[in-house]
C-alpha cells in the first residue's frame, strides 16, 4: 500500500535517514537491502496453528523458534505488486499456506529509497519512474531473501518456489539466479524477459482484458518462455481480473503445479497435504 504523509517513521527508516545525513550513502544502500526481509510477511502452517506476522516481530520469532525439531516446510517466496503488501496479496498467501507451504513475502517498500512506480487508480506506471532500477532492486530482494531462506532450519531446502504477482511477477520472471524448484507468475507480462535457468518449470496466469494490459500482448510470458525452451504452462482466462486468487480454476492450477513439482520428501513428512 502507499505510505501516507504524516505516518510515524519506522525504526529502520529512521536509522537509514540518520546514516544518509551522516554521509554514509554507500553503506546505507547496502543496509537497505536487508529491510524487505526484516519486515517480510511470514505465514507458516505450524502444527498448533498458523504463525502469521512480520519476520521481525518478537512473537513470530518466538513461535518459529519453538517449531518441532526436524519439522520442515516447503516454501514459497512471494513478491507483491507495485502497491506493496496490499490486501489482495493475502488471498494468494493464504492459498499457499493452506496447502502446507511456508510463505515469506518481503516488503519492498520497507526500503526508504524505494520509489513509487505505479498509479493503481489509472492502471498505469508513474511517468518517468525508474522502472528498470526498481526491477533491479526487486531482483536484489529475491537473492537476499533466498539466502535467508537457505539458513532457516524449518524450510525444506529441496522445495523452495518463487511466485510473483504483477510487478512482483516481472521481477520473478527476470530473475536469473536460480535456486527455485519452480516459478509462478500472476498478472505479469514478463517485460524484462523470462530468465529462469534452463529446465525450471514455470506457471503463468493472465486475463484477456486485464486493465493493465493496455494494448500489449497478453501471451508475452508464454512467448518468452518458448523462446528459451522453458517448460512453461500458460493460461489465459476470460474477463478483466488482474489478480486470479479468487478464480477457482486458477487456484487449482497453482496448487496442482506445486504438488507436481514438490519433492516427495515434503509429502512424506506431512508438510504438504
Amino acid at each position: 500500500m502507499r505510505r501516507k504523509a504524516g505516518r510515524r517513521m519506522r525504526p529502520a527508516a529512521a536509522l537509514a535517514l540518520a546514516v544518509l545525513i551522516l554521509g554514509g550513502g554507500a553503506w546505507a544502500e547496502e543496509l537497505h537491502i536487508h529491510y524487505p526481509w526484516r519486515e517480510a510477511v511470514v505465514v507458516v502452517p505450524a502444527p498448533e496453528g498458523f504463525i502469521l506476522g512480520r519476520m521481525n516481530e518478537k512473537l513470530v520469532l518466538d513461535r518459529l523458534s519453538r517449531l518441532p525439531a526436524g519439522k520442515k516446510f516447503p516454501a514459497v517466496l512471494y513478491l507483491h505488486g507495485c502497491s506493496g503488501v496490499a490486501p489482495e496479496n493475502f488471498d494468494y498467501i493464504h492459498l499457499l499456506a493452506g496447502e502446507g507451504y511456508a510463505v515469506v513475502a518481503p516488503d519492498s517498500f520497507a526500503r526508504p529509497d524505494r520509489p513509487e512506480t505505479c498509479d493503481p487508480k489509472r492502471y498505469a506506471g508513474v511517468l518517468g519512474a525508474p522502472q528498470a532500477e526498481v526491477n533491479r532492486m526487486r531482483r536484489e530482494e529475491i537473492q537476499e531473501s533466498l539466502e535467508h531462506l537457505r539458513r532457516l532450519p524449518w524450510v525444506d531446502q529441496r522445495n523452495i518456489f518463487l511466485m510473483g504477482h504483477s510487478q512482483g511477477g516481472g521481477a520473478a520472471s527476470s530473475y536469473s539466479g536460480g535456486g527455485f524448484r519452480g516459478v509462478i507468475l500472476s498478472g505479469s507480462l514478463c517485460p524484462s524477459g523470462l530468465n529462469a535457468p534452463a529446465g525450471t518449470p514455470v506457471l503463468a496466469l493472465y486475463s484477456k482484458r486485464d486493465p493493465w494490459l493496455q494494448g500489449r500482448d497478453p501471451r508475452s510470458c508464454e512467448a518468452r518462455g518458448k523462446e528459451r525452451g522453458l517448460p512453461i504452462e500458460f493460461h489465459l482466462f476470460p474477463g478483466n481480473f488482474h489478480n486470479q486468487a479468487k478464480n477457482p480454476q486458477a487456484r487449482e492450477l497453482i496448487l496442482d503445479f506445486l504438488r507436481r513439482h514438490t519433492e516427495p520428501s515434503a509429502r512424506m513428512t506431512g508438510s504438504v497435504r
